[in-house]
């Protein structure tokens, strides 16, 4: 998985922000803020594909004090919030779907 494009992070009055630019700015509606460890991790994050497991070991190698299960929890959580915020390019399909068929298809009440 990887972040979308069109996105930065910006630092705001001590609070991390992600800044949609272009067309993300259609389709990153929500103020989104991150934690300083989200920040760290965003750093790594927006220059390379990642796996959950990548964003562990960046966490680990970083701080101490923190398990791996811990970790793991927090990052599952901070990988959801970026997925629900459209800025995670993870390969799933989020918000509703049109598809226009061609009239005169409807067979059999479909």
């Amino acid at each position: 998985m990887k972040l979308k494009d069109g996105l930065i992070l910006r630092e705001v009055a001590g609070q991390f922000v992600v800044v949609p630019t272009g067309k993300r700015v259609q389709e990153v509606t929500s103020i989104v803020y991150i934690s300083s460890s989200g920040a760290y991790l965003w750093d790594y994050m927006k220059d390379h594909e990642f796996q959950k497991e990548d964003l562990v070991k960046k966490i680990l190698e970083h701080y101490t004090g923190v398990t791996g299960e811990q970790a793991a929890v927090d990052i599952e959580k901070f990988l959801k919030t970026l997925a629900d915020n459209n800025i995670l390019d993870d390969g799933k399909i989020r918000g509703r779907v049109f598809v226009k068929m061609p009239k005169g298809t409807e067979k059999d009440g479909v």
